[in-house]
């Protein structure tokens, strides 16, 4: 049973989403600018400040004792209640900046450093992902569930690369290389949230990447959680404010993790 409160804050960020998103999806084709951020592969354009600024303003008004927590312009403010929303208003923004309908917003609300409601919208494909700490992983109201595949053979696996992170470059292409012949297929989407909710609905059997940030898994990590995947580090403990994560189901976890540690 959801909580009131649980399911009120659900509600608004499932609203907002689909509301930002949808404003997302009509500006693809129009956008004003695109700047480069950090670095020549690191871009943001004036779609995904407009929809910050609009999730921001929105959480603020309706949550004023929360801080927020956006991939774009950082903190609002402190909160000593120890609740944040963590926001990435366009994942995949590359494939946004080129006009490629493969991006999402996220939402996540993290209470005491774990995520307790996860959010995700894809306008172009009108699939809204949601969960709950403890209550399932859903996509547009029906439950999901990872894949059953059990054989490393089988599996169709995804991963991406952040090419602003020049340190994890040769780990990177050696992976490519480890896994070639021994999966199905390899695959590369551009957007690190719609990779996690692909495997939290069975599309893709696992999904690793590096240098990620707090924005980039609060809320899909949680979603395969809820819908009975493992969510792991690289090396590393997982926690949303770390830099690795993958995500697969049981079966096949350590099959995945003896290739990724190698």
């Amino acid at each position: 049973m959801i909580e009131s409160s649980d399911l009120l804050a659900l509600n608004f960020a499932k609203g907002l989403a689909r509301d930002v998103g949808n404003f997302a999806k009509s500006k693809i084709n129009d956008l004003i600018w695109t700047h480069q951020k950090s670095g020549f592969y690191d871009i943001v354009t004036d779609a995904d400040v407009a929809v910050e600024k609009k999730v921001k303003e929105e959480i603020s008004g309706a949550f004023p004792m929360d801080s927020i927590l956006g991939e774009e312009t950082g903190e609002t403010k402190s909160s000593e209640n120890g609740r944040v929303w963590i926001v990435d208003p366009i994942d995949g923004t590359t494939n946004y900046s080129k006009g490629i309908p493969h991006f999402c917003v996220s939402i996540a609300l993290v209470i005491d450093k774990k995520s307790k409601i996860g959010v995700v919208y894809d306008p172009y494909m009108d699939e809204l992902y949601e969960a709950v700490s403890g209550n399932g992983a859903f996509m547009n109201g029906k439950p999901i569930n990872v894949s059953k595949v059990s054989d490393l053979k089988e599996a169709v696996l995804n991963t991406g690369y952040q090419y602003s992170a020049v340190e994890y470059r040769d780990i990177v292409l050696k992976n490519y290389e480890a896994f070639f012949g021994k999966i199905r297929a390899l695959r590369v989407f551009g957007s690190a949230v719609l990779d996690q909710c692909y495997v939290a609905t069975g599309r893709i059997d696992g999904f690793w990447e590096y240098s990620l940030k707090p924005w980039d898994v609060a809320a899909g990590s949680l979603i395969v959680s809820e819908a009975g995947g493992e969510v792991t580090g690289i090396n590393e403990d997982f926690s949303i404010y770390g830099k690795t994560i993958l995500t697969t189901n049981s079966k096949l976890l350590p099959q995945i993790l003896s290739i990724l540690k190698k």
